[in-house]
């Protein structure tokens, strides 16, 4: 069961570190999300279905809280649940982007149902790196994984969704991406309208240090165009203000 510490000023923070590495053709990101799980008289319990209607969708985009996982980097008095970042010292360009049977422009949102019931319906906005090798979408929406050389949602190769799960005591939209079962649909919207499906896989708990290891997530040049969508796994413990563990989900064309 997840530690519940009680904190009444700092709500969640997500916080990714990705791990450049060199992989023949491409560039390699590594990731791993940090989350506070704060206890409030009003507070949902994870795996508590939340309809994403109820989900406060108000992006924040004001600076961390002294004790985000950002800042802790820069203090030697915090701690930190990311993964240290590993800069390629290869002078290799990045691949250019995968040849596309995506629709063009950029993805606008994600939706994930199960059954007759909707699991994820949030915006997507394209997330980068900042010089700290963090990669953090604001509080209400999604992030689809825009450096150089990664694949958008349906061109070939594996591409990533981040989100967080929490925010304070309230849901955010990722939140009922735990819940997900095999077979159900993931879809992506394009600002033209047009759409590109998936078909989940693979759900699963994973620690924050097998995540940035692992091949199947950061399947770069997979001939098919894949999807990946990570989260914070909040039925894990707590260290240093962040969830130990991630969720991961794996997806397939429909």
């Amino acid at each position: 069961m997840a530690r519940t510490p009680r904190s009444p000023q700092h709500g969640e923070t997500l916080a990714i570190r990705v791990l450049a590495s060199l992989l023949g053709v491409g560039t390699l990101g590594a990731i791993a999300l940090g989350a506070w799980w704060l206890t409030s008289d009003d507070s949902v319990a994870p795996g508590t279905y939340v309809a994403p209607s109820e989900i406060s969708t108000s992006s924040s985009t004001s600076e961390p809280s002294a004790t985000s996982s950002r800042t802790s980097r820069r203090s030697s008095s915090s701690s930190s649940a990311t993964t240290p970042a590993r800069r390629s010292t290869s002078t290799t360009p990045p691949p250019a982007p995968s040849a596309t049977a995506a629709p063009s422009g950029d993805p606008t949102r994600v939706t994930v149902t199960s059954g007759g019931r909707t699991l994820v319906d949030a915006s997507l906005q394209a997330t980068y790196l900042d010089a700290d090798d963090v990669l953090a979408p604001p509080f209400g929406t999604a992030g689809w994984y825009a450096e150089s050389g990664w694949p958008k949602p349906g061109q070939t190769g594996a591409s990533i969704l981040v989100g967080h799960i929490n925010h304070g005591s309230e849901p955010d939209v990722f939140w009922n991406l735990p819940q997900v079962k095999i077979g159900d649909r993931v879809t992506v919207t394009y600002g033209s309208g047009r759409e590109v499906a998936w078909r989940i896989t693979r759900s699963s708990a994973a620690s924050k240090t097998e995540v940035p290891q692992d091949d199947t997530i950061w399947d770069h040049d997979n001939p098919r165009p894949v999807l990946r969508l990570i989260t914070c796994d909040p039925t894990t413990p707590l260290q240093g203000g962040h969830y130990e563990g991630n969720w991961v989900v794996w997806a397939d064309p429909a």
